[in-house]
């Protein structure tokens, strides 16, 4: 019989070890449960549907944003707005007008070239609003008197090309 030697070339003192004999799987964890033909289903079709949730999700996400620059494409950019602080001018007599007003700024302009001068603005709106009576701003054609007023006291203050238009976003006379 050979020697059995290392790569160093010493011989083993011993011959090595034989494998175990017996049952080898009393040495190891048993065998796991072989998968279940219904549990694999589950997992597939869950997997399968939270995919088609996550494509129908991102789907509409696209389809909004579609919309979006159809209604764009169609109406012109939002425009850009520079909101005044809500004003109650009171008027002649125990009335008084409370309003909000949004200005929409020329393409050029930044919000915080008008609004810097907003209380300003403010300050001659309630010069030129409070001397009109009650009638002429609950009557025909308040909004544009009121408009009027506002793009006066815009150009007057903050200086002209500023604005493009006034919204009116709440008038009330109290």
């Amino acid at each position: 019989m050979a020697t059995r030697r290392t790569l160093h070339g010493t011989p083993y003192p011993t011959p090595p070890p034989e494998p175990v004999l017996g049952n080898p799987a009393a040495r190891h964890r048993p065998d796991p449960e072989p998968a279940h033909p219904t549990r694999l289903l589950i997992v597939v079709l869950t997997a399968l549907l939270t995919l088609a949730g996550l494509a129908y999700g991102g789907l509409a996400a696209v389809d909004r944003m579609l919309d979006e620059r159809q209604v764009e494409a169609r109406m012109g950019p939002k425009p850009r707005l520079a909101r005044l602080p809500a004003l109650e001018v009171p008027l002649a007599g125990s009335r008084a007008v409370e309003m909000q007003v949004s200005l929409v700024l020329a393409p050029t302009v930044e919000a915080d070239r008008v609004l810097r001068y907003q209380d300003r603005i403010a300050d001659r709106l309630f010069q030129t609003v409070g001397q009109t009576d009650a009638e002429t701003l609950t009557g025909a054609g308040s909004a544009d008197f009121l408009k009027a007023r506002i793009k006066d006291a815009v150009k007057r203050e903050a200086g002209g090309g500023l604005i493009r238009d006034i919204y009116i976003e709440r008038m009330v006379v109290k």
